[in-house]
Parts: C-alpha cells; structure tokens; sequence
C-alpha cells in the first residue's frame, strides 16, 4: 500500500496518547445533534479524496487514519493484541485482475453463433480451462444441488435475485465447474462487469483456487439456447435442474498480486477481567471506481454502503467512552474485504484479538443511512443466536417496534456478521435499514454499488434512532447484570490441594 509511512506516524501518535476517561457522560445528544455528527463523517469518508475506500490504494490510508484519529480520540486504545501491528491488524490478500476471457458454445458439432464478447468469463486462479463441458440449467438453485448433479456440468443460473452472489458461491463449492449467469438487467450486467474487470480479491491464506464464472446478458442467453426453451426454463420457478444440448469452451487468464491491507482494532477496557466482550463492527472498504467506462462519474464512493456504518460506529464509540466503565469490553472492528466475500471479517475469525469463545455479542452496522425517523427495525440473525431475548428487551424499553421483514433472509449470508456466525460467534444485524423495504429496494436499485452512492443522497433520520438504540444494546450485553456470563466464560475455582499436595 502507497503512505504507509504516513499511516506509522499516526501509529506514533496513538501510542503516545493515554485513553480518555471514561466516565461522567453528559447528556445525551439530540436526533438532531447525532444527524449532523454522522453526515459530518460520512461526507469525509465518501468524499473523491478518499477514492472510493478500495483496499490496498491511498484511500484505504486516509480511511484508516481517519478513523484510527476519530476512535482513539473517544477513549479507546488499540485493541489488535499485538504489539507489532497496534490498531492495524494486517490482512493478506491477492487480487486476480482479469487477463483474457474465451467462450465458445457447441450444439453436437455445431459452433454456435455469438458476436465476440457476448459471454464474459473469470478465474480466481491464474488459468482455468473447460471443455467439452455441458451445460446444466439450474435457474434458482445453488445451496440445494450436490456434486453428483453439478460435477463437471456448467451451471447456468439467473441472476435475478438477492441471494444471487450466494447460489453462484454454493454451485462452485457443490462442484459445478464453472457457473454462468443470466443477468435481465443490461445496466446490472455492465456494472458487475465493471466491478469484475477491476479485479478479484482473495485472502492469501485460502489460496487462489481456480474456480471459474462468467456473465451474459437475456439477448445472448436467447441465442445460446433458444428463445422458446429458455422462457419455459424461466418461467417456472420451482423447476428442477435441466441438462442443455449445449456444451462450452470456457477459458480464463488473470495475473495475480499480493496486496497489503487492514482491518482496524480497538478496544474499549471493561472493569471486570475475563468476563468476555462484545463486539461492534462495519467493513470500512467500497469499490474505488466501478462505474462504466464510458461514464463521466466512475467513482464509487459508498456513503450508504458502508460510510454510513463508520459514522454510527465511531459516534457510538463517543458516546460509549464517555459514559460510565461497563463490566465487559467493547471491541470495534472496521474491516477490509467485505465487498469480495467478508474477507476482513473471515480473517478476524482466523486471528482473532480474543478467543471467539469470549465474544458474548456482535453487531454489524451496514448500510444503515436509508429509513427515515420513526421506522420500525428489523434483524438479520434472528433465531440463529441465544441473543434474541436481550435483543427484545432492549428494543421495548427504548420504544422502538421489531418487525420481521421477508428480505432480511436474503442478507443475512451477505454481510459480515455471517462470518462470525459460522464460527459459531453469535452476531446479528439489527437496523431500520432492512425494515424500511420500500427505502431499501429503490436505494438497491439506484444506487447501491454505483457511483450513485454519494453523501448528498443519505438519510440518517432511523439511523440516528439506531445509534442510540444501539448505545443501549452494547450497554445492556457488556453488563454482567443484565446479561450474565455464559457457563464456557464463568471462572473455574482451583482445586483445594490437602496440605503436603
């Protein structure tokens, strides 16, 4: 990464400043107050100076140093345990940059005709070639197909919904070798193009791989394999998988590189040693550019996805550190990656500041700036952790209304607190965001992932009431009263030894 000289300057600095006090909190802001504090982070870290937030560039940099000055400035102290990287806890990635894309299709013998480049494809790895592979139509499979059905097969599957990333993700775990998505959507497909060209991180520990996928548009998915046969295929929702008189020639070449970056670590102490912690968390990373190339504004600057999330974390962590001492300690977790599979979070998993088996609680915070005031709030995670209870309560006392809403399934693998709870780490998303779904869907389809996503457009009325709801939720988790220690966390007596042992 560029600067990071400058970045161990402010390492210097942290490390030459003691703690703010933690107790004698004033009185709390107001909606208002806590609005104009969250856009006032939000504006810097969405603005053109900081590129868009893409690991491993300059504005990986100021994000990290901003937030690093912003979060010890509140009183809390470096929270990595790890002497040699205070604050920055390092993650290796490698980026595959795409090199060259080659699809050819065969109905027997036939080639069939498509114009060049109507069909994209990618590899994770350096090289990846299929042939004579036939092409299996799955539709809206993914986590339900095994290997016996997907071995060897191209799994063509349509992108048309929000669990698409994850189906695709499930079809090259279960075997498939290579998938192919249909995309409806023309601006859709150009800016997943877009995203994909720029380049594929990877954490450099799980190794490259070679798994390969690739995009094409409704036109040339009607050319491929008839346009009849495919409005049948598509119609029909609940259909079953459906082989395809078509074989592929699919072949991909990247280069790879190893990059450098960071998620950020930091701790608020607790009073009471070994009584666990809780953990508040937000990715800080976002696209850099991603939109068309033809486009005047390619720069995606992510103010909802995930500024937004920043900006609640670090004014919670103010209002935290200058209220009274809690019993257990708050951890805040800015991670990198998440926009290429959770993959700061899936490394703080791996090296983690603190046994996992001590989180007692974590919260995500993810792109919360879209309902406004006075919306009900809604949880990724529910059901899935012991925390449900304590949740409810907090949620009552501070007058706000839980409402399940039918798309928060579809986002629960999609976040960052998924990586925890496949370490069995309990963590849920609790927002307004995702219970605003008319506020939720046009923010997906306008701006989300495009360059769009501009600070001037955020809403922080709910995102406010989030924070403070929040405030009460750390506060009620990290209290041994309210919230007792789990039985794997209680302190064991040492033996009573007879005298002479």
């Amino acid at each position: 990464m560029k600067n990071w000289l400058a970045l161990a300057g402010v390492l210097a600095l942290l490390g030459g400043c003691a703690p703010g006090a933690m107790r004698g909190a004033p009185g709390q802001p107001s909606l208002d107050q806590l609005e104009t504090a969250m856009a006032g982070h939000i504006r810097v870290l969405a603005s053109d100076e900081y590129e868009g937030r893409r690991p491993g560039t300059e504005g990986e940099a100021k994000t990290l140093r901003y937030l690093a000055r912003e979060w010890q400035a509140a009183g809390l102290e470096s929270g990595t345990n790890d002497p040699a990287h205070p604050w920055f806890a390092p993650v290796d990635l490698s980026l595959s940059t795409p090199a060259s894309s080659k699809a050819e299709f065969r109905r027997g013998r036939k080639l069939v005709e498509l114009p060049e480049g109507a069909v994209t494809v990618f590899t994770s790895g350096r090289r990846t070639l299929v042939e004579q592979a036939p092409l299996l139509y799955v539709g809206r499979h993914g986590t339900d197909l095994d290997q016996s059905e997907l071995a060897g097969r191209v799994a063509v599957m349509l992108w048309d919904n929000d669990d698409a990333r994850e189906r695709r993700v499930a079809l090259l775990e279960n075997g498939a070798a290579a998938v192919l998505a249909i995309v409806a959507d023309d601006a859709e497909l150009a800016t997943i193009l877009s995203q994909r060209r720029g380049g594929q991180y990877l954490l450099s520990s799980e190794g490259s791989g070679e798994a390969m996928d690739g995009y094409m548009s409704l036109v040339t998915a009607q050319a491929l394999l008839g346009e009849p046969l495919l409005a049948r295929l598509m119609s029909d929702e609940a259909s079953k998988p459906e082989p395809l008189r078509v074989t592929a020639r699919l072949e991909a070449i990247s280069t790879l590189a190893n990059v450098d970056t960071h998620n950020l670590i930091a701790r608020l102490p607790g009073k009471v040693p070994d009584a666990g912690a809780v953990v508040v968390m937000a990715h800080w990373d976002h696209f850099g550019e991603c939109g068309e190339a033809s486009a005047a504004d390619r720069l995606c600057n992510g103010a909802v996805d995930n500024a937004s999330g920043l900006a609640l974390v670090t004014e919670l962590a103010k209002l935290l550190g200058k209220g009274p001492q809690m019993d257990r300690d708050v951890y805040f977790v800015a991670t990198t990656g998440e926009e290429w599979g959770l993959l700061g979070a899936r490394a703080f998993t791996q090296e983690p500041p603190i046994p996992l088996g001590t989180i007692v609680a974590a919260f995500n915070i993810d792109s919360i700036a879209v309902a406004r005031r006075g919306t009900p709030v809604s949880m990724l995670g529910r059901g899935m952790t012991p925390l449900d209870p304590g949740i409810d309560v907090v949620i009552a006392q501070s007058g706000r209304k839980l409402v399940e809403a039918a798309e928060a399934s579809n986002y629960v693998r999609r976040q960052d607190g998924w990586a925890l709870l496949q370490r069995d780490v309990p963590a849920v998303v609790v927002s307004s965001a995702f219970a605003d779904t008319g506020q939720l869907a046009r923010f997906t389809r306008d701006r989300y992932h495009r360059a769009q996503d501009e600070a001037a457009a955020v809403e922080l009325g709910g995102a406010a009431e989030d924070l403070l709801l929040h405030l009460a939720l750390v506060r009620h988790f990290a209290s041994l009263a309210l919230w007792p220690a789990p039985a794997a966390l209680e302190p064991v007596a040492p033996p009573i030894m007879e005298a002479g042992g």
